[in-house]
């Protein structure tokens, strides 16, 4: 009977986050790796009935490091070495927190290796209780003038 009360009084009702838009961006050095990494999220989201948007490809970011062969060598020996960061990106729209966690869970425990990604949100919450009451004042205001 104890036990009851005391976990009748830890039930505490928290609302759930909502969430407009995911963004995911994932960054590769591989075109073929990143594609089918691509694909295995859309195909996730279509299995989940979550929205997402179509796979955005963006200019691959290109770094080159220009390095002699040996230190004694002259410039005329000089080596080039080039990276090249393949960037694509996708949204997955309207979910809940508790949705949005367990699916971010289950696609970061299956990115593959050389893979990173990057992951940003936008958030429904509600206006401020300040902001409420200064729109409240100056719709009261407008009404009567």
């Amino acid at each position: 009977m104890i036990a009851r009360f005391s976990e009748e009084k830890d039930k505490v009702d928290v609302p759930d986050r909502l969430f407009m838009k995911i963004h995911l961006e994932v960054r590769g050095h591989d075109k073929a790796v990143l594609k089918s990494y691509t694909t295995f999220l859309q195909t996730a989201c279509h299995h989940l009935d979550i929205k997402c948007t179509p796979v955005q490809i963006l200019p691959y970011f290109r770094w080159i490091q220009p390095v002699l062969r040996a230190k004694f060598a002259y410039k005329k020996y000089q080596l080039h070495y080039e990276t090249r960061t393949h960037i694509q990106r996708m949204s997955i729209e309207k979910v809940t927190g508790s949705t949005a966690s367990t699916f971010l869970e289950y696609i970061q425990r299956n990115i593959p290796e050389g893979v990173a990604m990057k992951v940003t949100y936008d958030e429904a919450v509600q206006l401020p209780k300040m902001v409420k009451e200064t729109m409240e004042k100056y719709r009261l205001t407008n009404v009567i003038s």
